[in-house]
């Protein structure tokens, strides 16, 4: 029997430490910087593709680093703006006019990472790059039916919320992701966990806007 050579592994004995499969060198890098890596196919998963918006949310998420930093200072803004794609969670086009590549990087990141809850829906994933046969897996969320969408539910964890460093940037400008500062609000009053956001930062927040002052603020 004559054995093959796992495409995989085929031209390379260490392909996994391949820049060309690591995602953040197509999320991070100009078009030029990426056609010079990836080949033409760099243009269909440029930083604000649906892929690099999937990945970089749930990185982010599990692990703010300087890649992260770096990624939320992007000034571009793209027309039209390309939304959160995480599968019909819900539409996020009114939230996000006007956002610029870091800023909406951060609010998809807010969206993953203090998602407590999608009701109605479930999570498939995909390559992130077909064409590459090591790439990495991402996730997205999907509603259960074609006619369906997720609800999500958020909400934070009072004992960290201060030293988090995706919530300070979303306080600096809250227009970033209004729907997720409200659905955290109404979520934790339901389970009567708001109280113990009381002198935080997002508690304060709570407490001196006057649109959430009307609503009872952290009491």
């Amino acid at each position: 029997m004559q054995n093959y050579v796992n495409i995989a592994n085929f031209g390379s004995s260490n392909m996994n430490n391949n820049q060309t499969s690591d995602p953040l060198t197509y999320c991070l890098g100009g078009p030029l910087d990426n056609r010079f890596l990836h080949g033409g196919h760099a243009d269909i998963l440029g930083n604000d593709s649906r892929q690099c918006q999937l990945y970089m949310s749930e990185y982010c998420a599990n692990k703010w680093d300087s890649f992260c930093e770096l990624a939320s200072h992007n000034k571009t803004i793209s027309y039209p703006a390309s939304p959160y794609t995480g599968g019909n969670m819900h539409d996020t086009g009114v939230h996000c006019a006007g956002l610029n590549a870091g800023e909406m990087m951060i609010r998809n990141t807010a969206m993953r990472k203090y998602l407590d809850q999608l009701v109605n829906a479930h999570m498939e994933y995909e390559p992130f790059d077909p064409t590459v046969p090591n790439s990495p897996l991402i996730s997205y969320w999907t509603g259960n039916t074609p006619y369906t969408k997720g609800v999500p539910l958020f909400s934070v964890d009072p004992k960290t919320i201060d030293t988090d460093p995706v919530m300070n940037k979303i306080l600096m400008k809250p227009s970033i992701a209004p729907d997720v500062l409200l659905n955290i609000y109404n979520n934790m009053k339901r389970h009567g966990t708001l109280r113990n956001l009381k002198g935080t930062k997002l508690g304060n927040f709570y407490d001196n806007v006057t649109f959430f002052k009307n609503l009872g603020g952290t009491r």
